[in-house]
């Protein structure tokens, strides 16, 4: 009796066995076929971040051919394009929360791509209608042009591709020239005549892969015969050249955006009518560039 009794308790467990057995392989096989989808959906999303990065990488391609008076700043957007493709290119896993860090950050490339497109088709159909009135454009307009071709051939290359890691970008690059008024503060001016100081911001990016610490900014800005203003030294580019600069800022960088003033006065050298050139370097690399135009005063206003 307890033979058959022991002999049914062991039929009973090794029932319960076989239960569990098959309801963890249904199991594995369920998580499995998840987890492959989600992979799927995952490599889906990354691949369709790098054909947009692709598609606007293009785009600057053919605005950069066709607009010569605007190509720094368009290579620049392009080449951080370029080193954002990278980055989602070498990724070698992904997950929900750099999906929608990278889908963050092709929303903001998306609003400087529309921008900046804008702006080039506004200058591209100038460019038209002026070469189609050329026959009729005076001889010291043309030697102007010619020179200005030269001039543009001579500056900096910027489109080096810079890759993603430990280089820094940045953005909202803008400049302004100002006048000393009576009561001791500066004012923003664009007249030539009244400038005595110019005023330069930008805004460093974040970059979670940078190492964080001191970096050293230098701004170099050309008036407009090239000539640098107030140099005060030189240093070397990543390019291995020395190069005159305007002024320098040592920036505590901690891996988030961080907003840079440099303003630089006491300036030896006159300023005069035209447009004047700003250059920011970090770190050696040229990361961003903008235009002051001065004009002159009317009846010394």
């Amino acid at each position: 009796m307890e033979e058959q009794k022991s002999s049914s308790n062991k039929k009973i467990i090794i029932g319960i066995l076989l239960a569990l057995l098959v309801g963890l392989g249904v199991y594995t096989m369920r998580t499995t076929s998840k987890f492959k989808a989600s992979e799927e959906f995952l490599k889906q999303e990354k691949e369709q971040i790098l054909g947009n990065l692709t598609a606007m990488e293009e785009k600057y391609d053919t605005a950069i051919a066709q607009n010569n008076s605007m190509s720094e700043e368009l290579t620049i957007e392009r080449d951080r394009i370029i080193a954002f493709k990278d980055s989602v290119q070498n990724l070698k896993s992904t997950n929900w929360s750099l999906i929608r860090r990278y889908r963050g950050k092709i929303s903001d490339l998306e609003k400087t791509n529309e921008r900046l497109m804008s702006v080039a088709d506004s200058l591209f159909l100038v460019n038209n209608d002026l070469t189609i009135q050329r026959d009729s454009i005076t001889g010291k307009l043309i030697e102007q042009t010619n020179a200005n071709d030269t001039l543009m051939a001579q500056n900096v290359n910027l489109s080096e591709k810079v890759k993603i890691g430990g280089a820094l970008r940045v953005n909202s690059v803008s400049a302004m020239a100002m006048r000393l008024r009576g009561n001791g503060k500066y004012a923003e001016t664009t007249k030539a005549q009244k400038a005595e100081a110019i005023r330069v911001t930008f805004r460093i990016e974040g970059n979670e892969i940078a190492t964080p610490g001191d970096k050293t900014a230098y701004i170099v800005i050309q008036n407009p015969s090239g000539k640098v203003l107030s140099e005060k030294g030189t240093f070397t580019a990543n390019d291995g050249k020395q190069m005159p600069y305007t002024d320098t800022d040592v920036v505590d960088y901690k891996n988030l955006d961080k907003d840079v003033v440099m303003f630089v006065e006491k300036i030896p050298q006159k300023f005069v009518k035209g447009n004047y050139t700003v250059k920011v370097y970090v770190e050696g690399n040229i990361v961003g560039a903008a235009k002051l135009e001065l004009k002159d005063a009317f009846l010394g206003l």
